[in-house]
């Protein structure tokens, strides 16, 4: 019997005593007074019972508690060392990195986020458009992958872009919200091959990647004359002082298009670098903080396509040829960018329009602390396209970095000088903020600011 049950038993035998006590003349007050006092005790010993055995449940729910704690531990421990045995390695990297040990297998992943708000002001719009527009856009939000397969010569870049100008025409971020798809192959010595879509090897300012501008968008220009996204082979050479990119594509802006659409019948491509001082990595953007080293880049680019019988209209089977000329010069506080553009459009049967047309844009920024940096732009095209007026726009604007390119915020405010014709908005896929004006208006602005993410 357990001490529990054979206290109660004593208890109860107590109680019946004390009962049947106040009938029995025999029984004295001393004699109820001393059975009180046992009882209380027992009473007590009866509560420390009770009280040792939940303390008890309650040690032992805990120590099974702690035991599960312990083998989750040692499976997730389990877990870690066989991914060390395997030589798996990840973290931080320019981008979330997953990597084995010998480097011949990775995975990078990036996010680029650029949220904008944007004020145009015509006066007056063309008929029918309000003369003030404004509102706030996602314009890019990409998600990026990067690395190496088989080994670090076997390399690929995939990204899309589900922000607001992911899938239109003829913007930087063009075709079916996919931007970068290619595969590609280093075999050494400076040498590379992809093939896939890409941005084809022309003007430097598209070819800086959207996060790395100086300006909340690139220049009006740039849209007219740029080689955008195409599908095609490209072969790569680089040097400590030059590189050389030639491919074979479908033509400019046709990224992402299907090999039996009516585009081209033959493309070629080729551009060409002069790093004159300082290293390739500083002139993957447009700014030059204080400190960083002073350089200077000089670069060439040439575009020559024809156009399929089939393209349409049937009749104008055209050449395009492309040329472009640019400079750009960092000494560590300040920057200066300048590019020279042409284009040309032939058409053998007489039948189409034969523009030839030139662009310019000057950009340059200054930090004037670490922090702050403050930038302008003009940019001016002759469209060559009668009752058109040429492209004029200055843009002035400021920049504060908050961690680089990885946070960032921009507001600038862009002033056209002459009218906005309408085949210049259709081409920037109006990605700049700029809007057609109707005939002989001018004097429209443009006010944007951007909080830009990268990680």
């Amino acid at each position: 019997m357990s001490l529990t049950k054979q206290a109660g038993l004593l208890v109860g035998a107590v109680a019946l005593t004390l009962t049947g006590g106040s009938y029995a003349d025999t029984t004295s007050q001393a004699t109820n007074d001393e059975l009180k006092a046992r009882v209380a005790e027992l009473e007590s010993r009866l509560s420390a019972v009770e009280a040792g055995k939940s303390n008890h449940w309650l040690t032992e729910r805990r120590a099974d508690e702690i035991r599960g704690l312990i083998g989750d531990v040692l499976a997730d421990a389990d877990t870690r060392a066989s991914l060390l045995a395997q030589g798996m390695t990840a973290g931080y990297q320019d981008g979330a990195l997953i990597q084995s040990s010998d480097g011949n297998w990775s995975l990078k992943t990036n996010i680029h986020m650029q949220q904008r708000f944007v004020y145009n002001s015509q006066d007056p719009a063309a008929a029918g458009a309000d003369d003030d527009r404004v509102g706030f856009e996602n314009t890019r939000t990409k998600f990026i992958l990067s690395g190496n397969v088989v080994s670090p010569d076997w390399y690929y870049k995939f990204e899309v872009n589900f922000g607001s100008h992911g899938g239109t025409v003829f913007d930087e971020d063009d075709r079916t919200d996919t931007g970068d798809a290619y595969i590609g192959y280093d075999y050494g010595n400076g040498w590379g091959i992809k093939v896939g879509t890409y941005k084809a090897p022309f003007l430097r300012e598209e070819m800086v990647d959207s996060r790395y501008q100086l300006a909340v968008e690139r220049s009006l220009v740039n849209y007219i004359f740029t080689g955008g996204r195409t599908d095609g082979v490209s072969a790569n050479w680089e040097s400590d002082q030059f590189r050389v990119d030639f491919g074979i594509n479908d033509g400019i802006n046709s990224g992402q298009s299907a090999f039996g659409t009516p585009d081209v019948d033959f493309a070629i491509s080729a551009r060409g670098e002069w790093l004159v001082m300082g290293n390739w990595d500083q002139f993957m953007d447009f700014t030059s903080p204080s400190g960083s080293e002073t350089g200077l880049l000089v670069g060439a680019a040439f575009h020559w396509e024809t156009n399929e019988d089939d393209a349409a209209p049937a009749a104008f089977d055209a050449d395009t040829v492309l040329f472009t000329v640019d400079g750009s010069y960092e000494a560590g506080g300040w920057n200066v960018y300048g590019a020279f553009m042409y284009k040309s459009v032939e058409d053998p049967s007489g039948v189409g329009v034969e523009p030839d047309q030139t662009g310019i844009m000057f950009q340059g920024g200054y930090y004037f602390t670490d922090e702050w940096e403050g930038f302008a732009r003009y940019e001016w095209a002759d469209l060559d396209t009668v009752g058109a007026d040429d492209v004029s726009i200055l843009t002035f604007g400021v920049n504060r970095y908050f961690d680089g390119h990885n946070a960032k915020w921009t507001t600038d405010l862009g002033f056209a000088l002459d009218g906005i014709d309408a085949s210049v908005s259709t081409a920037d896929g109006d990605i700049t903020g700029f809007k057609a004006d109707a005939a002989g208006d001018d004097g429209q602005f443009v006010l944007r600011s951007q909080l830009q993410i990268v990680f």
